[in-house]
């Protein structure tokens, strides 16, 4: 049993780990919403008074509350405790003195991270291996010393995050100093474009860890392409011609040359094939040696050589400020983060994402009509009127009586 202890004589994980945390009330078997002020469980009422009132009474790992990755991914059960940050709660793993970090890495992250790190060193650059921060608010799971001061900070991002996670993750490194290069695996990742990414195929630990196997960068290098602005061009309008909502088509294009910013497999560049493809640890390297930089332009983050990007912001002007959004960003009634630093993408492929169209400029496309807003109908052709419990289309098998869907009854209580 583990003792009683005051929150005060606790040491809570990291602020980045706190907001990426779910936690599992285990008594009624369900996950909490801290953002609520019931906490997503309105038949417990007061339940946080409650929760808040065990501290320096009941040992922690008796209060209920749990982590549900470590649960269902590893199948250990362990406590946790709530934490207050900013008017904010969030929950933190517990720890007896003296017990190392829980840790949340699988093979294929140790992996990624080890690879990177030998490659760096290789090259002359000192790569550490989880290190934190100054100001302590993100631990580095390679930090690379490069040219000229600069700082790299590698982050394989195996697991599932949302984009406002993302962003506030980021901001505690780029407070730092930091140029993080976030490398994912998974093509429909929330963070694609939201952080300064590169995304590599889902590889084996065994093969990851094998130096001469090349890690291909399939995303996040982008190039500079010259395009005229014309109907029959790939811009959908002018980027120096002002919007009018009156006449959106007025004086849509000036039938010059543009500079834009291309992913680079989207890019002319693409069918070079004299060109050798782009690898990680030719991208890592050309990184700490400044070669290859970060930028950020119209809200996308990504990378691209240096000489470019000079090219770039001389033609169309200076670079885009980080906005007070890297503070705020997280709300955790948006998270649908995990505390597994990493998560195969195999064990999410079948979860819904919203997909991310890696591209900087509006590009032309054809209008279709989302699958989401066609009406169900029943076997007579009527239309089915949606859930009235979530307000989503509702199923056939529920078409008889109200509509609604199998697991909305089950969360009402409703007979299956």
């Amino acid at each position: 049993m583990l003792d009683s202890h005051s929150e005060d004589d606790i040491e809570p994980e990291s602020d980045e780990e706190l907001f990426r945390n779910p936690v599992c009330y285990e008594p009624a078997g369900r996950n909490l919403d801290l953002a609520r002020g019931d906490l997503g469980i309105p038949e417990v009422p007061g339940l946080l008074a409650t929760l808040l009132s065990m501290r320096g009474r009941v040992p922690v790992d008796r209060r209920g509350l749990i982590c549900p990755d470590c649960r269902d991914l590893r199948g250990r059960r362990v406590a946790m405790y709530l934490v207050q940050r900013d008017g904010v709660w969030l929950a933190s793993h517990y720890r007896k003195p003296g017990e190392k970090p829980i840790s949340h890495e699988s093979d294929e992250h140790l992996a990624r991270k080890e690879r990177v790190a030998k490659d760096s060193e290789d090259h002359g650059y000192r790569a550490d291996v989880e290190s934190a921060t100054p100001d302590g608010r993100a631990r580095l799971d390679v930090r690379i010393k490069g040219d000229n001061g600069i700082v790299l900070g590698y982050e394989p991002q195996l697991s599932l995050q949302s984009a406002r996670t993302m962003r506030l993750r980021e901001g505690f490194r780029r407070r730092a100093d930091i140029r993080s290069v976030w490398d994912f695996a998974d093509p429909d990742h929330d963070g694609l474009g939201t952080v300064p990414y590169v995304r590599t195929p889902n590889l084996p630990a065994s093969v990851i860890r094998v130096q001469k196997n090349p890690i291909e960068v399939r995303d996040g290098n982008y190039v500079i392409e010259e395009v005229r602005c014309s109907p029959s061009g790939a811009i959908a309008r002018c980027p120096e011609k002002p919007y009018d909502p009156e006449n959106p088509l007025s004086d849509a294009y000036c039938d010059r040359q543009h500079l834009i910013l291309m992913p680079e497999h989207q890019s002319s560049a693409a069918y070079d094939t004299s060109k050798s493809a782009l690898t990680l640890t030719r991208f890592i390297v050309e990184a700490a040696g400044g070669a290859r930089v970060p930028f950020r332009r119209n809200g996308m983050y990504g990378w691209l050589p240096s000489d470019q990007w000079d090219r770039y912001l001389s033609a169309n002007g200076p670079e885009e400020q980080s906005s007070s959004e890297d503070r705020s960003a997280v709300r955790l009634g948006d998270r649908r983060a995990l505390c597994t630093e990493d998560r195969p993408a195999t064990e999410v492929r079948n979860e819904p994402k919203k997909r991310y169209e890696s591209r900087i400029v509006v590009l032309k496309t054809r209008e279709v009509t989302p699958q989401s807003v066609l009406p169900a109908i029943d076997a007579s052709g009527q239309p089915i009127p949606p859930c009235h419990i979530c307000g989503k289309p509702a199923s056939l098998r529920n078409a008889e009586d109200k509509p609604e869907h199998y697991s909305c009854r089950q969360r009402q209580g409703a007979p299956s």
